[in-house]
């Protein structure tokens, strides 16, 4: 049982100089050079919005090819053409009274 204890109490003093390594370098790369540090965040945020735009372009591009294929104008144009046949025209009310000025 006292080997185990040493064992988790080494691990553990391990686990903290990594967590302090590990942090340092983060605030190691912006105290060092600035302009590096703000150079990798543009470069990495440009990127970022690259990747976005031409994985949304991809996508957008597919899905327009793909609705392109099922000829959409002829059946939306019928389904205007049935839809205005049914409009009862005579109940339509026309203003009587009104004057151009």
């Amino acid at each position: 049982m006292d080997q185990n204890q040493e064992i988790i109490s080494e691990l553990k003093k391990l686990n903290q100089k990594i967590e302090t390594i590990s942090n340092n370098n983060r605030f190691f790369i912006f105290n060092t050079s600035p302009f590096k540090f703000t150079l990798f965040n543009f470069l990495g945020g440009t990127f970022h919005a690259l990747g976005t735009l031409f994985g949304t372009l991809i996508i957008a591009s597919a899905l327009v090819y793909v609705f392109a294929q099922f000829n959409l104008t002829s059946s939306i144009s019928k389904w205007i053409e049935t839809t205005m046949s049914q409009v009862n025209w005579q109940k339509v009310v026309v203003p009587q009274n009104t004057t151009v000025q």
